[in-house]
């Protein structure tokens, strides 16, 4: 994708400037509240729950991990024997912030868009929501190829979360909102069998699972 480099280098500079000003908080990565994260978080953990139900060591990437709030979310919810947690982020002070911040020998950070090599679970929570460009269908592009790439690592399921609304728009202050069933075509006919989980709590948030 040729318009991917400066997509990509426009995320880097926003959030570089919004965690210089607000810190390791959801507001530094552009999320509303902690509740709303702890909620998003719940529901990724359900389904990863509903799979995993014979694994004994979960091996989860993380895309978009911004400054470690699901490893520190799993380390509540989870024995730390029992999973193995990789973080990415195309963000360098991001990434750097994370692997100051942790030490577990089961937690690594990693600067990217998508897995090295092959993970149970590939999980995004609220990635994809800061569009950085007003046209809809080319957010939609970048989506569709990242989410390509990091299915192409999924042995079990991939989960992630997306803004909706009866129409795709790219609303104010950039926020991207996904057409639910045109993301479901895409992971239905590209990907593999989709379904989707939603929370009275969360208005508009949908979290999708694609499982093998």
């Amino acid at each position: 994708m040729k318009n991917r480099a400066s997509l990509e280098a426009a995320i880097n500079t926003q959030y570089s400037k919004r965690f210089k000003k607000f810190g390791a908080t959801p507001k530094g990565v552009f999320w509303v509240s902690t509740e709303r994260q702890q909620t998003r978080f719940d529901l990724i953990l359900q389904e990863i729950k509903k799979i995993s139900s014979e694994q004994i060591v979960l091996d989860i990437a993380d895309i978009g991990c911004g400054y470690g709030s699901f490893a520190d979310y799993l380390l509540r919810k989870i024995n730390g024997s029992k999973f193995k947690y990789e973080g990415f982020d195309i963000n360098t002070d991001l990434i750097k912030h994370c692997r100051s911040k942790f030490s577990g020998s089961n937690l690594r950070f990693s600067v990217g868009g998508s897995p090295l090599s092959n993970k149970d679970f590939i999980i995004m929570s609220g990635t994809y929501n800061l569009a950085t460009t007003k046209d809809v269908s080319l957010w939609e592009q970048y989506l569709f190829g990242c989410l390509s790439e990091c299915w192409a690592c999924t042995k079990s399921a991939m989960i992630f979360n997306l803004q909706t609304s009866n129409t795709k728009k790219i609303a104010s202050q950039n926020i991207y909102y996904a057409k639910t069933s045109d993301i479901i075509d895409f992971c239905v006919a590209k990907l593999g069998p989709t379904r989707i989980t939603r929370n009275a709590s969360l208005e508009n948030d949908v979290t999708f699972t694609i499982v093998r």
